[in-house]
């Protein structure tokens, strides 16, 4: 592992610019886009189920907060348990990482990463006491494991091909139903299939981060799906995963007498795939990382489209 201090002007040794490049905001945006359509499908449910009694604006809140505080936590995890393993180096196509880079110290990024789990505890114990029921802190266990393991443990997820797997279920299904619960009081399956959408875009962004780094991932002994698989089938990977995606948008549509909607907004999703994400996974480098903020910013988008289809 490299000692060398980062020479980034922009980003000083032991700084607060250190920090929040440590959380990577721009993954943020994974985890907001499932909470923004599972706030939408929680106030549909609520008018169809004429639950009137209960807040909607804290919970709501705090699934926002929640989300980012484990999508944080997970990406500090990712900086240290990395660069202990040595897969980050001076060479990597990535953003900077701060513990490889030298701008903070393992141990700094884990005290900040502890930090971040204890607020996230507490937030989920505040939820809990307003709703005691035992599904909250389970859930809410559940993800805070899986952010840690996702690159710690004996069996780090993301280092046994897992990691697109373990996105599309907490980044999606999960994160979409949780949400909805916060809002109704009651777990809606059927949030879980249109909880997949978000989901699959949120494998997207793994599987573009794989490809990126995949010739360093197979030096460093690091299994993905894109270092175990051919070239041409890393670079359409993602791209299956936002088309699924899109066409979540016509099944919702279709299935809720809203096709009239539902079409044109798949085709919308469809336009901007083509038009932004499919020409940068032909790409290397500066053009994988242009294709992860843009499939990011896509999740957002995403679920402006799927929020307002429930909605609307």
């Amino acid at each position: 592992m490299s000692s060398a201090v980062s020479t980034n002007p922009a980003i000083q040794p032991q700084s607060w610019r250190a920090f929040v490049q440590a959380i990577r905001p721009p993954t943020l945006l994974a985890g907001l886009g499932p909470v923004f359509i599972g706030i939408s499908l929680g106030l549909s449910q609520r008018k169809i189920l004429q639950i009137s009694e209960g807040p909607v604006v804290l919970p709501a809140a705090a699934a926002i907060l929640l989300v980012v505080l484990l999508q944080a936590s997970a990406n500090l995890v990712n900086d240290a348990k990395d660069a202990e393993k040595g897969v980050d180096h001076g060479e990597r196509l990535g953003p900077i990482r701060v513990v490889q880079s030298g701008l903070l110290t393992i141990q700094q990024v884990r005290l900040a990463y502890r930090i971040l789990f204890a607020l996230a505890a507490l937030l989920v114990l505040g939820l809990f006491l307003m709703n005691p029921a035992p599904v909250i802190p389970l859930v809410a266990l559940a993800c805070g494991l899986a952010a840690y393991l996702y690159t710690a443990g004996p069996f780090p997820l993301a280092y046994y091909a897992l990691g697109e797997v373990l996105a599309c279920v907490f980044f999606g299904p999960i994160a979409v139903m949780g949400t909805t619960y916060l809002l109704t009081g009651q777990i809606l399956w059927d949030t879980a299939i249109w909880g997949l959408g978000s989901g699959l875009i949120a494998a997207a962004i793994m599987a573009i981060n794989n490809l990126r780094d995949r010739v360093g991932d197979r030096v460093a002994g690091k299994h993905t799906l894109a270092t175990l698989s051919s070239d041409d089938t890393a670079r359409k990977l993602p791209l299956l995963f936002v088309m699924g995606s899109a066409m979540l948008l016509a099944v919702y549509g279709f299935e809720h007498d809203k096709i009239i909607i539902g079409v044109p907004w798949t085709l919308l999703a469809l336009s901007f795939i083509r038009r932004r994400i499919t020409p940068r996974l032909q790409g290397e480098g500066a053009l994988l990382n242009e294709a992860l903020k843009i499939t990011a910013l896509f999740n957002l988008f995403y679920a402006i489209l799927f929020a307002s289809l429930v909605l609307l």
